[in-house]
């Protein structure tokens, strides 16, 4: 994933530029839902879950307003740096749904992984622009401490993993999900970002569908048990689906105990949505009449719960 070179820390999430510009206050009449989340529920990939969803949500409330900062590829960590940066707007409820990205980080020996993500190049730039203050005036001394970071890790062997690839050798290590520590933390951050603005939290589990068909096959062309979607994504995205299937049980777990644990809504959609080859396109992004399903469950959880509108 690249940023820009001119003022780069302002566009690492160019997704939040427009909620940054909305008029988005405490004391204004309209519902304000903030949707947190990677591609299943992003515009991108999630157009039909969000274009039923707000159907349905306006039909009970005209004043529902959907701010949607969901974007490919994010994860939990992605998604705490995003609400966090939004910390001057109020929301009226905020809808978390991720948990399988991260999943991809875990494809690294366990001496190499860190808990802040710092063995993806992304976060580790980001970690270090942190220190940077000046960055966006010059960022002639972020690129020399970043060289000279770089220089010293490869060095001492320091294994990087991109944002949005996996190293083939270390697909074994995907069996150990290490993210559960990480996941929890960012998660958490969330909640208690949340609690200190006052707006509501509903958090959802995830649903995946691992059909017996993909495992152990390589995955890549094999979608004879999905749906026909134009763009689904390879199926060993993440590390072999088992695997994958395994750290989305984790995580799913951990986002029970947190809410649980915090009292914030729980939606558990990991047993709510049919595994059904009609309902997905690949692993995790849903066809239109997944999108359907998805959305109307969502909604009939919203409606049930008094979340659509002002109390």
């Amino acid at each position: 994933m690249k940023y820009p070179f001119w003022q780069p820390s302002n566009k690492f999430y160019p997704e939040l530029q427009t909620i940054i510009q909305a008029d988005i206050a405490k004391n204004k009449d309209t519902y304000d839902i903030l949707i947190l989340g990677g591609s299943a529920m992003s515009l991108e990939f999630g157009g039909q879950i969000n274009k039923t969803l707000d159907s349905l949500l306006h039909l009970s409330n005209p004043k529902v307003k959907i701010y949607n900062a969901a974007t490919p590829a994010h994860t939990s960590l992605d998604n705490l740096y995003k609400y966090k940066m939004l910390h001057d707007k109020h929301f009226d409820l905020v809808i978390f749904y991720e948990a399988i990205n991260e999943n991809r980080f875990n494809n690294i020996p366990p001496k190499d992984f860190s808990d802040d993500y710092q063995h993806i190049l992304w976060y580790y730039d980001m970690a270090l622009m942190n220190r940077h203050p000046e960055v966006n005036w010059t960022v002639l001394p972020f690129i020399a401490h970043k060289s000279v970071n770089l220089l010293i890790d490869k060095l001492k062997g320091k294994k990087f993993l991109n944002f949005q690839e996996i190293n083939p050798d270390y697909i074994q290590y995907g069996s150990d999900i290490k993210t559960a520590k990480a996941y929890r933390h960012n998660v958490e951050g969330i909640i208690k970002e949340a609690q200190a603005k006052k707006e509501k939290v509903l958090l959802m589990t995830y649903a995946l569908y691992v059909p017996q068909s993909v495992i152990g096959n390589g995955g890549y062309t094999d979608y004879r048990d999905f749906a026909t979607c134009k763009y689904p994504s390879p199926l060993w995205l993440w590390g072999d689906p088992i695997n994958v299937r395994q750290g989305v049980q984790v995580h799913n777990d951990v986002i029970r105990q947190l809410a649980a644990q915090y009292h914030t809504f729980l939606f558990d959609m990991d047993q709510q949505m049919p595994r059904q080859k009609d309902y997905y396109c690949d692993l995790c992004h849903l066809s239109d009449n997944g999108s359907r399903i998805f959305a109307q469950n969502l909604y009939k959880y919203l409606n049930d719960s008094n979340l659509t509108r002002k109390n």
